[in-house]
Order: C-alpha cells, then sequence, then structure tokens
C-alpha cells in the first residue's frame, strides 16, 4: 500500500501527503512507516494543493481530486488505479504518467468512483499492488536518476 511505498522512497526524496481532512488515518500510516514523510492532510486549500503538486518532482495518487490537478499543473504522475479503470474518463493527463492497476482481477472493475468497501469483501484490486514496482515507477519518472542517465 501507501505506506510500504512511503517507506521504499522516503530515503529517495521528500514526501509531503496531501488530502482532505478525512484521508488523515491513511496519513497516519504512512508516517508511521516512512516518519520524515510530512502530513499537509487537512492543511491545505484547493488552491495551495494545486500549487504543492505543481512544484512535485511527481505525484503518487489514486484517481482522486489530486490526480486531476497533477494533469492540470503538468506533473508527473503515478496513477493508482484500484476499483476502477482510466478507460471511465478519469485517467491522468500530464504528459509523463503511469497508470498502475491490477489487471487481471476479472471483478475489476467494480464502481465508477471507487466504492468506501470492496462488494466482494477482499480489496484485491489495492492490497496486491507490489510496492516495490511502484517504486520503481515513481522513480522512472523522476528528473535525475540512473534510469535517465
Amino acid at each position: 500500500g501507501y505506506a510500504e511505498l512511503a517507506a521504499l522512497l522516503q530515503m529517495d526524496m521528500r514526501i509531503v501527503i496531501v488530502g482532505g481532512a478525512d484521508d488523515a488515518a491513511l496519513a497516519h500510516a504512512i508516517v508511521s512507516a516512512a516518519p520524515s514523510a510530512i502530513d499537509a492532510t487537512g492543511q491545505l486549500s484547493l488552491l495551495a494543493s494545486a500549487e504543492l503538486i505543481g512544484r512535485a518532482a511527481v505525484l503518487v495518487t489514486n484517481d482522486s481530486a489530486p490526480l486531476h490537478l497533477a494533469s492540470a499543473m503538468g506533473t508527473p504522475t503515478v496513477a493508482i488505479f484500484g476499483p476502477t479503470v482510466p478507460a471511465f474518463g478519469f485517467g491522468p493527463l500530464a504528459p509523463r504518467s503511469i497508470v498502475v492497476g491490477h489487471e487481471t482481477l476479472s471483478c475489476r472493475p467494480c464502481d465508477r468512483h471507487g466504492p468506501q468497501r470492496c462488494p466482494l469483501g477482499h480489496f484485491r484490486c489495492m492490497r496486491e499492488l507490489d510496492a516495490a514496482t511502484m517504486a520503481e515507477q515513481v522513480r522512472s519518472l523522476l528528473p535525475f536518476t540512473d534510469a535517465h542517465a
């Protein structure tokens, strides 16, 4: 999940968590796994969030408002799609974006906007995403990495 991904990336980059106040529990889990991460959930206006995302080297997000802000700001994005799919029209539009999703699950997509609970009770579409693979995808979008040397 996001916490495991943050733990893998914290030595390579500064991690800032954005989102609404309702994202506080997830932010706490991320900070617990990656103590150097900065929790800005519930603290930024939409405009301030857009400014921060616009200055980011890369954004990791699910298919939510930050994804669309990154598209508007042209920020490279790793877009994580669990119960939804980009074909619904909510995919990233930034020039350098990567879509991550569990492509082989027969139950996916299960909802147009992402349910709060998995209809089948397993949420495999999110739980089975590999953090190490996602970390490599994040690094591939960074401007100065060995992958671009």
